[in-house]
């Protein structure tokens, strides 16, 4: 059966994966005898320059698809598809969502993605070593440093950086205000780069506090354990379970998200690290975050995984 996946203006994961490039407005048609790229006149010679393949230049894309697809079943990532467009698919033919089946396939990674990934970590961390919390008097000054800093690295960021301050730790996805940087700092950032992300999440006790750097040691041992222990594990709910016995071992509270979860193209992929997943963890790269939140304050450490089914690397 053939594969639909169609760019927008937006960026789609799943054709990125199978095209290799990125252009908008564009159709990928893969079957068995190869992958066909439908391009607007305007992205022409991108396409020619850069895809892998046949181009097909269009004046009306269903006319032109109208040839290749017309009658027949055609699956399709109904997910990053617009109800449009689907509308009108279902005018040619009939769809079948394959959304499900596109995330699993890009759940283990190449050498070639877990380099990126590898590379959008190391400048992340760049970027973290280099805040200028003296420069910086409020959560909204810190942002900005970070997004400044990605600028200059010619990247984007992954997602919206957060920066939170005090109680507003306590909020595991805070909108960053005018709030005053004051006793401890939390920043949860990352990076693309070519189209893979990192994220990481580290913690600034400016207080110098015996107590909240204890727990942040604490977390960061629980991070470590969980990562060491990755062999044995082999599965999102097995990592899940092993993490809510570290937590409550250490005394914290239970978690009130995931461990962690996958990571690749988008922030947010498979494997999932919940207590009823079956996902294998084999080849994958995963963000791990064990974290807490209190009334007046929270904490969380992450740091992202890679695990080539015998041994885990932190990147």
């Amino acid at each position: 059966m053939q594969l639909l996946l169609y760019r927008d203006e937006s960026f789609n994961p799943n054709f990125y994966y199978h095209a290799g490039v990125d252009l908008d407005h564009c159709f990928l048609l893969c079957s068995r005898g190869g992958k066909t790229l439908f391009t607007p006149k305007l992205n022409e010679s991108l396409a020619r320059a850069s895809f892998r393949g046949r181009v097909v230049v269009f004046k009306d894309p269903l006319e032109a698809l109208s040839k290749y697809i017309k009658g027949r079943a055609v699956l399709v990532d109904e997910y990053e598809m617009t109800a449009g467009m689907a509308k009108r698919l279902r005018k040619l033919c009939r769809l079948k969502d394959a959304s499900a089946e596109l995330l699993r396939e890009r759940m283990v990674k190449k050498p070639s993605e877990v380099r990126r990934i590898r590379k959008a970590v190391k400048h992340t961390k760049e970027i973290l070593a280099s805040l200028d919390f003296k420069a910086a008097k409020t959560e909204l000054d810190l942002k900005k440093q970070i997004l400044v800093a990605i600028a200059e690295k010619g990247l984007e960021p992954a997602f919206d950086p957060i920066v939170s301050a005090d109680k507003n730790t306590s909020y595991p996805h805070y909108t960053s205000g005018k709030k005053k940087l004051g006793s401890l700092v939390l920043v949860d950032c990352g990076v693309r780069y070519e189209h893979y992300c990192s994220d990481l999440t580290r913690c600034f006790i400016l207080d110098n506090s015996r107590k909240k750097k204890a727990q942040y040691e604490d977390l960061q041992e629980i991070c470590h354990e969980i990562v060491d222990g990755l062999p044995s594990l082999r599965t999102g709910r097995k990592v899940a379970a092993f993490a809510d016995r570290l937590m409550k071992k250490a005394g914290f509270p239970r978690l009130i998200h995931s461990i962690g979860h996958g990571i690749g193209l988008d922030v947010h992929e498979l494997p999932e690290l919940k207590q009823k997943s079956g996902d294998g963890i084999a080849g994958s790269v995963m963000a791990i975050e064990p974290a807490f939140y209190l009334k007046s304050y929270g904490m969380r450490y992450e740091e992202v995984i890679h695990f080539d089914g015998r041994k885990p690397h932190i990147l």
